[in-house]
């Protein structure tokens, strides 16, 4: 038995007293047998009932208060002492050795991160690179995973474009060219629904002449049903829908650069006659529009900058033999008189005649060509010379570039003749003309011209397979050159 349950146990009065009970019975026989007289004064050594019950209750509680003060001193010790030792740990099959450390305390090991979906790192941008042609007049971007080749086209002449270039993906796919302007002649072709989808205005100069459009990066498609495409540069300045059979892409290139054509294609042509991007329908092509292909196809395009690199020639002035009158032309070309001074030709660099001064001129007989056909004026601007003309044809003095469509008469190789220079009558009233002459009526001598030649029809005539041809020719170096030649005589009247 433990200390403090001993302690607790000598303090119940049920299992313990101070000494033996008195026996009650015995003692009250001795009352009535005895001849003494009875009284519990007499009975010292024994204690009434109360008295018992108190003396217990005291004793009770002084047991009770020494338990108290035990369990107390025990608390106090077990604090002093501090905790109990714990239980040995049971022996363990495996002995562990553990590593040297150079630090007191083990290191605290890093948990395992959880594995969770990550977002792949976005792909490193494309490589760019440029391209320049072997001219030095082109230059333009593209990925350097894509391949650019350069061949003569076999064409001559310092007007022109020398050049066939391609583009190519990484694929093989023929992505671009770039060439001279295309020839959009050939058979007449049914007009179709077109529709530009994508256009962006570049700052690429443009050459003086005849105002076209600007020039932008166009997405056109060609078509009803199943359509075609073309992303190209184009100046045309052509209505952004409309109808048409055949849609060409030229640009209108800075002074000193040849015309040229840049893109999937040179001619969108409604009976496909040059391949081009085809789609199921108008959706797919826009669709198209968010490919990767598309983008870099366009920012291609867009990068294109071009740049003269020939110096513009010094121009001379040339005064006729006769006196009558002088022009300005570029150093590189000739002037050549005849008759003293009756005819002077212009030529070109290449020795071709360009343009004819004639004075003493007399008029041929009038509708020397049968039946009238049409005729159209596709430039003009006023000019300062004497002219006496009268009658419903006579127009104020001015230059003019007409063109004649002759495909009516006989069966002509070119169905169209054109005629730039200076004029104060028109061909007809009627748009048609039976009668395409050249002359201006004004000095005493008589009539002069300063055109290809005095009568349409002539062998200097400049010749066009369609009308659209003539157009594009004024947008070249050539019909600028001529214009500005015409638009500087000087005539004495």
């Amino acid at each position: 038995m433990d200390r403090i349950k001993k302690l607790v146990a000598d303090t119940d009065p049920l299992t313990h007293d101070a000494g033996p009970v008195p026996d009650g019975e015995a003692a009250l026989q001795r009352m009535f047998a005895e001849p003494e007289a009875f009284s519990d004064d007499g009975l010292a050594g024994i204690a009434s009932l109360d008295e018992v019950r108190r003396r217990r209750r005291a004793r009770l509680a002084g047991g009770m208060t020494v338990a108290v003060a035990a369990v107390a001193a025990g608390v106090l010790i077990a604090t002093n002492l501090g905790s109990p030792a714990p239980a040995p740990e049971p022996a363990s099959s495996v002995a562990v050795t553990q590593a040297p450390s150079t630090s007191t305390s083990a290191p605290t090991p890093t948990p395992t991160a959880t594995p969770s979906a990550t977002t792949a790192p976005p792909a490193a941008p494309a490589v760019w690179t440029a391209f320049k042609d072997s001219s030095g007049q082109a230059t333009f971007e593209h990925p350097a995973d894509w391949t650019v080749t350069e061949a003569p086209s076999g064409a001559q002449g310092t007007d022109v474009w020398l050049s066939n270039i391609t583009v190519t993906n990484a694929a093989g796919k023929v992505m671009a060219r770039l060439q001279a302007a295309p020839d959009a002649s050939g058979p007449a072709v049914p007009a179709v629904p077109y529709q530009t989808l994508d256009a962006v205005t570049l700052d690429i100069p443009q050459s003086a002449g005849a105002p076209t459009g600007p020039t932008q990066f166009k997405f056109r498609v060609l078509g009803a049903a199943a359509v075609q495409g073309a992303l190209t540069i184009d100046s045309s300045g052509l209505p952004a829908s409309g109808r048409a059979g055949l849609l060409p892409s030229w640009i209108r290139t800075p002074d000193g650069v040849p015309a040229i054509t840049f893109g999937t294609g040179s001619v969108l042509a409604a009976d496909g006659r040059e391949p081009q991007l085809k789609f199921a329908s108008v959706e797919e092509a826009k669709a198209y529009m968010s490919s990767q292909e598309y983008q870099d196809t366009k920012r291609m395009l867009i990068s294109l900058e071009l740049r003269s690199i020939k110096k513009a020639p010094v121009w001379k002035n040339h005064a006729t033999a006769n006196g009558l009158a002088s022009f300005d032309y570029p150093g590189n070309w000739n002037v050549s008189s005849r008759e003293n001074g009756r005819y002077t030709d212009v030529f070109d660099q290449s020795g071709r005649v360009l343009l004819t001064l004639g004075f003493n001129q007399t008029r041929n007989r009038p509708n020397l060509i049968s039946p009238c056909t049409p005729y159209t004026v596709l430039d003009s601007a006023a000019m300062d010379f004497p002219s006496n003309r009268q009658g419903e044809r006579a127009i104020p003095p001015q230059f003019i570039f007409r063109v004649w469509d002759v495909s009516q008469i006989g069966q002509p190789a070119v169905p169209f003749l054109g005629n730039l220079g200076i004029a104060d009558e028109s061909w007809g009233t009627d748009g048609t003309t039976c009668d395409p002459q050249n002359v201006v009526s004004g000095l005493a001598s008589g009539e002069y011209f300063f055109a290809q030649n005095y009568n349409t029809g002539a062998e200097t005539d400049l010749k066009f397979q369609s009308m659209d041809e003539a157009r594009r020719y004024m947008q070249s170096a050539e019909f600028a050159t001529l214009k500005r030649i015409v638009m500087s005589l000087k005539v004495k009247g």
